[in-house]
């Protein structure tokens, strides 16, 4: 880590990663001794103190009275997205048929802004009013989708 960061120094500064590593490199001590490490001071003036940046000088040592917490693993206790809810529903949001329900998908919204002033198409309206890039539908609605015929009216 210390090698990237002293090449992202000399290429942002456009010099060599030596040239950063004397010009950045200072002694540090810790309770176990002396270390080197990278750092950076930049003074403010005299009403504020100065900002330091340092990487490295932390000493690696065991802390055998060191206590570990494990915190357990979050459960995801909601009910689902709301695309899951809709495709479990098994219901055409077209027709309202139970019968081989798909999720026809759009790439992004803009897709459904198309040029023209033709009426657009009720899956359409539906995705648009909705504002989402999804809608479940039988199969017979999904052919019809994707061969530019128009879909059925909802079943009563």
């Amino acid at each position: 880590m210390r090698g990237s960061l002293l090449k992202t120094l000399a290429c942002k500064h456009k010099s060599s990663m030596m040239a950063m590593q004397r010009k950045y490199r200072t002694t540090v001590k810790t309770p176990y001794g002396s270390t080197s490490c990278l750092r950076v001071v930049v003074e403010r003036g005299s009403a504020k103190k100065p900002l330091v940046a340092q990487f490295g000088g932390i000493p690696m040592r065991r802390q055998r009275s060191a206590v570990l917490t494990e915190t357990p693993p979050k459960i995801n206790t909601d009910r689902g997205s709301e695309l899951l809810q809709r495709v479990l529903a098994d219901t055409c949001e077209l027709r309202g048929s139970r019968q081989d329900c798909e999720v026809h998908h759009l790439r992004k919204l803009a897709d459904l802004k198309s040029k023209g002033h033709r009426e657009k198409p009720v899956w359409v309206q539906i995705m648009a009013a909705r504002q989402r890039k999804t809608l479940v539908v039988c199969r017979a609605c999904h052919e019809a989708i994707h061969a530019g015929r128009p879909t059925e009216k909802k079943l009563a």
